[in-house]
């Protein structure tokens, strides 16, 4: 394994506002990508959720943790996805920080 890449992304809306846009967030990604995941499952457990997709047979599995300010997303990639590290943290960024937009509804 690679080592993991952990982001953090700021928010005002409070830990279930948060959660609600983040899951549905997932499950548009489970529908959106649905022909390129082998699985997508996502299990939340009161404000943390772990996520497991498989691509190509290659398993990615992350954990989210959703606070009142902040959310906390930890990924771990096979170690041959290791170069690619800094671009998919700054999409998880990128897409956290969309997932949470303050206009969304």
């Amino acid at each position: 394994m690679a080592q993991p890449i952990v982001v953090t992304v700021s928010h005002n809306l409070g830990a279930e506002e948060a959660q609600r846009r983040i899951a549905r967030g997932l499950d548009r990604g489970r529908t959106e990508f649905s022909s390129i995941f082998s699985a997508f499952d996502v299990a939340w457990k009161a404000n943390h959720a772990d996520v497991v997709v498989v691509a190509l047979h290659q398993r990615v599995t992350a954990g989210l943790d959703v606070f009142a300010d902040v959310v906390r997303v930890e990924v771990s990639l096979p170690w041959y996805l290791a170069p690619l590290q800094t671009r998919i943290a700054a999409a998880l960024q990128h897409q956290g920080m969309k997932s949470l937009q303050i206009g969304q509804r």
